[in-house]
């Protein structure tokens, strides 16, 4: 092969890979940062099934899925911490940089006693909280959980209640929500890029 073609291969090699690099660009871009939502979260501490006070910033170092709910719940609750225990599945040995959290909003019937066994029946690494009503209130109003109890006169009584998952970083700032509608495979893509900070 003379000099003259073989220079020529090469500048052809050359020009193609820059095209290429340009046009896969785009695909290797990453995403900006999740925001942090400062209209949501805040420091607390509740009695947990730690056996303790426990303090969120406990968990600092680690993200955290947080919900909101109560163990007489007979749907809602139940597929919410489903859907927790899926996305920490999917994330496989990463799920131990993840603490899922429940902290009730029924401490009247939600005791430590109840709970830990609800919640790990889940996932063993669930937490549960309760503590008093005056400090449920304060709790849920920081990430604003909408919660009201329903009388009725054969069942007892239940609440109407939102539904998110928070997702928490290593900070404890909030940086997501989930709704009903997230798939495990947004809710898993969506920690990932926050373990990758």
């Amino acid at each position: 092969m003379s000099r003259a073609r073989a220079l020529l291969i090469a500048a052809l090699v050359l020009a193609a890979g820059i095209v290429a690099a340009r046009f896969a660009a785009p695909l290797i871009t990453p995403q900006p940062p999740l925001p942090v939502l400062d209209a949501l979260g805040g420091e607390f501490s509740l009695p947990s099934t730690l056996g303790r006070e426990t303090a969120l910033a406990e968990f600092r170092g680690r993200l955290v899925l947080l919900n909101f709910g109560f163990a007489s719940c007979p749907d809602v609750c139940p597929t919410v911490l489903s859907r927790m225990r899926e996305a920490l599945r999917g994330l496989g040995k990463d799920a131990d940089a993840v603490q899922p959290l429940f902290v009730t909003i029924d401490p009247e019937r939600d005791t430590l006693e109840k709970l830990k066994p609800y919640v790990e029946f889940f996932h063993p690494a669930f937490v549960a909280m309760s503590g008093t009503p005056e400090a449920t209130r304060a709790v849920t109003g920081l990430f604003k959980v909408y919660y009201e109890r329903e009388d009725n006169p054969q069942l007892g009584y239940g609440f109407a209640h939102s539904d998110k998952i928070y997702l928490l970083d290593r900070q404890g700032r909030v940086r997501g929500t989930f709704a009903n509608t997230a798939t495990t495979g947004e809710m898993v893509a969506t920690m990932r890029r926050l373990l990758a900070e």
